[in-house]
């Protein structure tokens, strides 16, 4: 007995002959099977083009808001809290020179602990942005000009403590290079990181135009596929297709809340922002105002010399005690009833100070300054900063709140209805699969 062996089919070419036959039937075919085939891949495409559209802007989104909640809003924060910190240094270092010789113990504890928390800021904020990032330029002012301080300060301290009037003018430099040009850069870093805090948010809430329009059209496939073959075959609906367009309502609804549940939680963040900033600027307002206070009584001036403190207590206060930075504060939900009274309280004590001064009395002038008393301008002022400090804490940790949530909220972007689109693929697959069985 003898076996035939055919040579005219090479070996290994039976195989994708069979594939091409079958692309060729799939694509030009008029049966039915071929044509729910046809129609069953476009709708498989369409899901599995969405779930990567979804998840590629998903991670955006989430990148986004992650990059917000953690780099942007910490440098944020590094900013807000140095450039505090800085101008609270300024103000120790005055209050220390008025009290003459030895500063109080606090005071100094004060000063030191604010220049050590802004290097830290510094170096930890450097680390943070990148080499070509626009605030790079101003944190290289700042640390390099903050040593320059705080040696102009060392040395009023040391002509301070030998009752020489050369410390002074190095008081004076010292106080002058902060405010001309430290706390400056601190302001252009803080408005830089705000600006890039907003875009990043922006972004990260933005209508999502592509993924609505490429989901709406899948589902409308879908739906429309569905209908039809249900009208058709005067059957009850196909399970599969109809459970995958059940799947893309679920990734499309998931979208919509998540990115409504993220804008509300950002709108609110914003809302505590803006009232963090200008909590922030007052207190900023008010510690200059206190380094003021103590330049004019070390210069023995008045007059015109405190006109600067009478400027910058009604930036915070505005025009007749109703207006300035706390109403802008109060706006944003802030109850600065507190704040604003205390505001009244130390500007009428530094009012006792300038009348001691200028009566020639200036040993009862720095006892006011700077002494125990409590209804003088030092203790006033601590009341004053300390009712501010509070308030500020109390919008960052809203802050935080809000930005956590927001993150939270846009997280799910990355795989929820990504998962659902994919299911929805396969879902595709196993209604035409058995929609095409049932012709054989």
């Amino acid at each position: 007995m003898s076996v035939e062996t055919r040579t005219d089919v090479p070996p290994g070419t039976a195989a994708p002959a069979e594939a091409r036959r079958m692309l060729r039937t799939l694509a030009r075919g008029t049966a039915t099977p071929d044509r729910l085939r046809r129609v069953g891949a476009v709708l498989v495409v369409g899901c599995v083009v969405f779930a990567l559209v979804s998840l590629f802007d998903g991670l955006a989104r989430s990148g986004d808001v992650r990059d917000a909640g953690q780099r942007i809003a910490v440098v944020r924060a590094d900013a807000a809290e140095l450039y505090r910190s800085l101008a609270d240094s300024d103000a120790m270092a005055t209050s220390g020179y008025v009290a003459g010789g030895i500063e109080p113990a606090d005071v100094r504890a004060r000063y030191d602990a604010d220049i050590a928390s802004a290097a830290d800021r510094i170096v930890h904020a450097a680390g943070l942005l990148p080499a070509d990032d626009p605030a790079a330029e101003h944190i290289k002012t700042i640390s390099q000009q903050l040593p320059v301080y705080n040696g102009l300060i060392e040395t009023a301290r040391v002509y301070n403590r030998q009752g020489l009037p050369l410390g002074q003018s190095y008081l004076d430099s010292g106080s002058k290079l902060m405010r001309s040009t430290i706390l400056p850069a601190v302001d252009k870093l803080r408005m830089l990181e705000n600006e890039a805090l907003s875009r990043a948010y922006g972004e990260g809430i933005a209508f999502p135009f592509i993924v609505l329009v490429l989901g709406i059209a899948v589902l409308a496939g879908l739906v429309d596929v569905t209908l039809r073959e249900q009208r058709r075959t005067n059957r009850t609906l196909n399970l599969g297709l109809a459970g995958a367009a059940v799947a893309m309502v679920l990734a499309l609804l998931w979208w919509s809340v998540a990115l409504l549940v993220g804008a509300a939680q950002i709108s609110q963040a914003s809302t505590h922002r803006t009232a963090a900033t200008a909590l922030d600027d007052a207190r900023i307002q008010v510690l200059q105002a206190r380094s003021n206070e103590s330049l004019v009584l070390v210069a023995r001036g008045g007059g015109s010399a405190d006109s600067e403190f009478t400027k910058l207590l009604e930036k915070v206060l505005g025009p007749n005690d109703n207006g300035g930075l706390l109403a802008d504060a109060q706006q944003a939900g802030v109850q600065v009833e507190s704040i604003r009274s205390a505001a009244i309280g130390w500007r009428e004590a530094h009012r006792k100070v300038r009348e001691a001064d200028d009566n020639g009395n200036f040993p009862e002038a720095v006892k006011l300054a700077v002494g125990p008393d409590p209804t003088g301008s030092g203790a006033t002022f601590e009341r004053l900063d300390a009712a501010l400090g509070l308030a500020l804490d109390t919008q960052r940790k809203a802050f935080d709140d809000n930005a956590g949530a927001a993150s939270a909220a846009l997280a799910g972007l990355m795989a929820g209805p990504t998962v659902l689109a994919l299911i929805a693929a396969g879902a595709v697959i196993g209604g035409v699969a058995r929609r095409v069985g049932e012709y054989r």
